[in-house]
């Protein structure tokens, strides 16, 4: 992509022009302001039904849904563990009106600065507001503003659920707030297991007679996510050993949650020799849902141990111990496919994390092997995914997101395997719960790069455009148009207008960007995305319950802040079909949408004869000609003549 683009105007002399050559006009249009998007996240209807399905009320639910129906606005408190979480979304799931424009806001804008912005609570929206990890700093800053993100949430009839942190709280709770917050209990473990495994297409009731081991772990009373992921472990043990029955199943799940490292540690000096420990980890490394066949994990084997420099078995083939009976030696079995997975439920991620935790010096030889495995023929896409994905997140626990970019820096120019590789590692880095900020950050300089390696932008755009766009959408959204201006092309529009055309949020936000942009820079890409952005359908639609974009009157500023950048500084050519589109438009629209878009129109082009030239030319081969004709002559001060009497 080239740099900022400039256009003038070449037009035949207007009554204000004295000179030949090219006339450019300017217009002080009073400038958008450059926008600061409070960031958030759309809670999908189907992920929303899927808790539903799992949830178990908890002692005060229905004094929390009393509280968030008569004041719009809910605390949730409790212990920790005991799911608030997850009561907060089922408080606002709970209105079906609300239902498909549910979404969780993430108290900070895109540079990280704590944010709560009242002018970005839309109209009948739900809000989720996390606060259970906010430090006394973040508490108190954010606490401050909570009334009144309150009273803008109830002014325009949108209902708001806030998870607090558990006591003590990081700092005092405001007198006015103290009457929303609603203390939730602990539901009964047993219980929240069996609804569950209900889900998971286990029998009603189960487990009718829980075992003493697992009694025993729901005494303890674990955080709730707890019990979810025995569930998920029942579930898979199930899957891998269909003919035992459901004590075996819970008993493999339970040896799971309470292993202990030093269990595997023994494991491993157990092992009789390098071979058979590099084995273990390559297993470890490779196993997905169903485990990598055992040619592939022979291979990698064999690349491991040449990584590490390990000496070269010399013994005949026939003389080596049989691959079956080494994958015993290290509790994995192949099944009728030869696909290899460990006995023990989960027994995977504890090797990885050993070997990582207590062979640091490994660490940097795993990544070269790693770098050499991808491109294997014997693996799969899904052997490569769980090899990335495994190397990303041992990565990020143990080097942060340093250590991950370094690997990546030798990734991302190469073709082939090594792009998804790439956009695979970065995304487990953008989403990272600890490294993930500073990623997003990178990710955000890299994005305003001029002239990226084509490989490196279209990594970039791959990133931006698929898992984080759902769990930070308006930080995608940035970076891509970013990309679009730059290095990332067609593909980058394309994805950008795919991301922005899906959430009437982020449309709003584009359009702002858009028109403060071409204010400015002009940047070409702007050009051919507010065109794309501003077909009158797009912006005249009604959601479910919802005005119109046009409606709103910062959306016309917008507007006519970007129409005012392309009729001065922009060929006809370019804008003109657009412009006509919104003229066909508006004589089908009804009144009040009529209105908008031809005012929109002619208050872009001010009172310049030229443009306003160009306009009225346009509008004459369409119903709306009369009226564009009597607001054009408003525009330039005439009044229509009375007649003498």
């Amino acid at each position: 992509m080239s740099d900022p683009v400039s256009y003038d105007i070449h037009s035949q002399a207007g009554p204000f022009h004295t000179g030949s050559g090219s006339q450019t006009i300017h217009q002080y249009f009073a400038p958008v302001s450059a926008p600061r998007p409070q960031a958030s996240r759309p809670l999908p209807d189907d992920h929303l039904l899927w808790l539903r399905r799992r949830y178990v009320e908890p002692d005060g639910w229905g004094h929390a849904e009393r509280i968030l129906t008569e004041t719009h606005t809910v605390l949730v408190d409790g212990r920790t563990g005991s799911g608030k979480n997850a009561t907060a979304r089922m408080l606002l799931y709970a209105h079906p009106e609300l239902r498909g424009n549910l979404r969780e806001v993430l108290p900070e804008d895109d540079s990280g600065a704590l944010l709560l912005d009242l002018e970005q609570v839309g109209e009948h929206e739900g809000l989720l507001l996390d606060l259970s990890e906010a430090d006394r700093e973040s508490w108190r800053v954010l606490h401050d503003k909570l009334p009144g993100y309150h009273a803008e949430v109830r002014k325009r009839g949108s209902r708001l659920a806030v998870v607090i942190p558990s006591r003590p709280l990081p700092g005092p709770l405001h007198p006015v707030l103290e009457a929303h917050r609603v203390d939730i209990g602990r539901p009964h473990g047993l219980h929240v297991l069996r609804r569950a495994l209900l889900q998971e297409d286990f029998a009603p009731g189960t487990p009718e007679q829980p075992s003493p081991d697992l009694l025993r772990l729901l005494e303890r009373e674990p955080p709730l996510r707890h019990i979810a992921r025995l569930a998920d472990l029942i579930r898979r043990a199930r899957r891998s050993r269909p003919a035992d029955t459901f004590d075996d199943w819970c008993s493999r799940a339970l040896e799971a949650i309470n292993r202990q490292p030093e269990e595997v540690a023994q494991q491993v000096i157990a092992l009789a020799d390098g071979g058979s420990r590099a084995l273990l980890l390559t297993t470890a490394m490779l196993h997905g849902e169903h485990g990598a066949r055992s040619d592939a994990v022979y291979e990698a084997c064999e690349a491991l141990l040449d990584s590490v420099k390990h000496p070269v078995d010399e013994r005949p083939l026939l003389e080596r111990e049989d691959l079956s009976a080494r994958f015993n030696e290290i509790r994995a079995t192949p099944d009728a496919q030869g696909r290899v997975t460990f006995e023990a439920v989960e027994y995977d991620s504890a090797v990885r994390t050993h070997f990582w935790n207590n062979m640091p010096g490994l660490r940097t030889r795993l990544a070269t092997w790693v770098s050499r495995v991808i491109a294997l023929p014997s693996l799969t896409d899904a052997d490569r995914t769980a090899l990335v994905g495994h190397f990303a997140k041992q990565t990020l626990a143990s080097g942060g997101g340093e250590g991950l970019l370094a690997v990546v820096s030798g990734w991302w120019d190469r073709q082939g395997v090594f792009r998804s590789a790439t956009t695979q590692a970065l995304t487990h880095g953008a989403l990272d719960r600890d490294a993930g900020r500073e990623i997003r950050r990178r990710l955000l300089d890299w994005s305003r790069v001029p002239r990226l390696p084509e490989q490196r932008a279209a990594v970039l755009v791959d990133v931006c455009s698929a898992e984080l766009a759902a769990a930070y959408p308006q930080q995608a959204v940035v970076r891509l148009h970013h990309l679009a201006r730059r290095s990332g092309g067609r593909a980058a529009e394309q994805r950008l207008t795919a991301l922005v055309l899906s959430d009437r949020r982020l449309h709003r936000l584009m359009l702002q960007r858009l028109a403060f942009g071409l204010a400015g820079q002009r940047w070409d890409a702007d050009v051919r995305l507010f065109l794309s952005l501003t077909a009158a359908d797009l912006l005249c639609r009604r959601g479910r319950g919802i005005h119109a974009l046009i409606d709103e009157k910062g959306i016309r500023v917008q507007l006519t802040s970007g129409w005012d950048s392309l009729v001065r500084r922009v060929p006809p050519p370019r804008w003109q079909e657009r412009a006509a589109d919104w003229l066909t438009a508006a004589g089908r629209a009804q009144r009040t949408h009529r209105e908008h878009l031809l005012t929109v129109l002619v208050d872009a082009c001010g009172k310049e004869p030229l443009p306003l030239a160009r306009l009225h030319e346009l509008s004459r081969r369409h119903h709306v000609a009369p009226l564009m004709f009597r607001k054009i002559n408003e525009a330039q001060g005439i009044r229509p003549t009375r007649p003498r009497r």
